[in-house]
């Protein structure tokens, strides 16, 4: 009976333990009763889940029906469904575990800039902020406006492994960045990958996808910024400095060899847990100098690149 309304209630969901009387029940952390994640970032009309574990106490607890639903966040205080009487009985240490897809009703409230996001049930911890930006709609042709204006642009890129945000440096690099502009508001980005990773260096990617070609070569814009975590930069053949065209890079770990070499137009704002999940999918076997240690064993895609009005909202957690 227990099975059959958590099945109606929350259809991706586990149970994990058993009462007592069954046999062993492996317990969570029992100082953190409660534990949820979701992510910092929601672009309007984008996905949005959160995942949500529940760990029973030792003497057991009344899990509310409205826990395995919507109900149980609040965005900026407003609860996101109904919340009737109703619990459902955990045995001392029993775990469940569930994932809601919250699309909806955010959607329906429609935030923008940033929102609250609150678990409300008790044991899970104080709200957390999420970025909503607003996707532009009227169509801007970056290669002609001044560059006075480009400063108030950035661009997020939606992969398989998450979001990255990026803010631009139009003051040491502006054609880099019209390049970069133009190109994710054009949809160039759109399905293309990171083909080339390498764990304390950094990953590559924005090569044309299939049926496409880069529409121009960008001279080189050395300039003062480093090479650090995050750091965003142009790709080009080694001997060539004006080489570059859609790719980019995006800095692993601090790399001072190529300060002066390359040019770094931007870095991330949020994110970086992206580059360290895209990072470790070369194939160990091999050196990470060599094309089968530095290819991706799986797929690490671009899904979507998408302009964004510059926001101040996000700390920055270095200089740049």
């Amino acid at each position: 009976m227990l099975v059959s309304i958590l099945l109606l209630l929350a259809p991706i969901f586990t149970l994990q333990g058993e009462v007592p009387a069954q046999g062993g029940t492996p317990v969570a952390n029992a100082e953190d009763p409660v534990r949820w994640e979701a992510s910092e970032l929601w672009i309007a009309g984008g996905e949005f889940e959160v995942s949500l574990s529940i760990t029973a106490p030792a003497d057991g607890m009344q899990l509310p029906l409205w826990a395995l639903t919507s109900a149980a966040f609040d965005v900026n205080g407003k609860a996101l469904g109904e919340r009737p009487k109703g619990v459902i009985a955990l045995a001392p240490g029993q775990v469940v575990e569930t994932r809601f897809d919250l699309t909806k009703p955010i959607g329906a409230l429609a935030p923008k800039g940033a929102f609250s996001l609150a678990c409300a049930l008790p044991g899970s911890g104080g709200p957390m902020e999420v970025l909503s930006p607003q996707p532009l709609v009227d169509k801007i042709d970056f290669m002609e406006i001044p560059v006075s204006e480009l400063a108030g642009f950035e661009v997020i890129m939606l992969t398989n492994r998450g979001a990255m945000w990026f803010e631009l440096w139009p003051d040491v690099a502006p054609n880099h960045v019209r390049n970069f502009l133009d190109l994710s508001s054009s949809g160039f980005y759109d399905g293309s990958h990171f083909h080339r990773v390498v764990p304390g260096f950094m990953i590559q990617g924005g090569g044309a996808p299939s049926g496409k070609t880069a529409p121009r070569k960008v001279k080189a814009e050395f300039n003062s910024r480093k090479h650090g975590a995050g750091i965003l930069s142009a790709a080009r053949l080694g001997n060539d400095i004006n080489s570059a065209t859609s790719q980019f890079f995006v800095m692993h770990r601090n790399y001072p060899s190529l300060n002066g070499r390359y040019s770094p137009y931007g870095k991330l704002k949020s994110g970086m847990e992206v580059v360290e999940k895209i990072v470790i999918t070369g194939d160990p076997r091999y050196s990470s100098n060599t094309p089968q240690g530095f290819t991706p064993t799986t797929p690490q895609n671009i899904l979507r690149a998408i302009v964004v009005r510059a926001q101040s909202t996000v700390g920055d957690d270095g200089d740049k």
